[in-house]
């Protein structure tokens, strides 16, 4: 059976994550390009089907690469109470308001469909939406996904505020699906805001991993990784035990999961 293989893309500040799944299907979770190494557009060249779209919640840094993939033939579409959010609360930039008027275009043409990626007896693709939204704050619309193959889950919080992780944290389901996170993609490219200590109750991941640009005076609170850190019980690499990779420092990150649950995990390194 075909491996589960995830990257974690180096967009700056922002999220873009790709995966093509062992049913051959595809997922994006994202499509952020705000000064990194990779456009996600220009990294899907070859992609013309993308099985599932999904944008974790409506603020630009997780869709500023909207207009190219919306140009893909799109399966399904996902993006959590976005006709509840006015525009001023999606985007802050004069640009923004063309992305956004696509977003909202592709909300409406395009449908959710649950079976666009396919599930197995191995192979599981959950998604978990927060109930206390507040329509002030698009973070808090935050989708929640796992991806789970064999032993290995991996789960990607968004931006997900401390409070919108106790809420889901009431669903058992939700604690069933997240028990024994491998490795947990943080909230909020590592504000303390997302940092959960509730969360960290049913979870103890190997390996945390934070997407973010290098430090400047706009983003100097995304620093958290000693928290998570302390909470994280680590892999090797080589001699080096690394319990938090980020994109700001480690660059775009590669997993590549076997049935038997071993992952092998790549910084730095692009798949051909």
């Amino acid at each position: 059976m075909a491996n589960l293989k995830i990257s974690i893309l180096n967009v700056g500040h922002g999220d873009f994550i790709y995966s093509t799944t062992p049913l051959g299907d595809n997922l994006v979770i994202d499509c952020g390009n705000d000064g990194g190494d990779v456009t996600p557009s220009k990294f899907l060249a070859s992609v013309t089907i993308i099985n599932e779209l999904q944008i974790s919640h409506p603020h630009t840094d997780h869709f500023g690469d909207i207009i190219a993939l919306s140009k893909k033939n799109i399966c399904s579409f996902r993006c959590p109470a976005l006709e509840n959010f006015k525009d001023e609360k999606i985007g802050w930039r004069n640009n923004d308001s063309i992305k956004i008027a696509k977003l909202r275009s592709l909300k409406k043409s395009i449908n959710t469909d649950n079976n666009a990626v396919r599930c197995d007896a191995n192979f599981a693709h959950g998604v978990y939406l927060p109930s206390d939204i507040d329509y002030e704050d698009a973070n808090t619309s935050s989708i929640v996904t796992v991806l789970r193959y064999g032993s290995f889950k991996i789960l990607f919080g968004g931006d997900l505020p401390d409070s919108g992780w106790c809420n889901l944290l009431t669903n058992e389901e939700f604690r069933s699906a997240i028990k024994g996170t491998t490795i947990f993609k943080v909230p909020h490219h590592g504000r303390s805001e997302g940092c959960s200590d509730e969360l960290f109750k049913y979870i103890t991941p190997k390996l945390c991993i934070i997407s973010d640009k290098p430090i400047d005076e706009s983003n100097k609170n995304t620093v958290a990784t000693s928290w998570y850190s302390a909470r994280t019980t680590g892999i090797y690499f080589g001699n080096e035990l690394r319990k938090v990779l980020s994109t700001r420092n480690d660059g775009s990150i590669f997993i590549d999961v076997q049935l038997d649950g071993n992952a092998t995990i790549y910084p730095k390194t692009r798949w051909q």
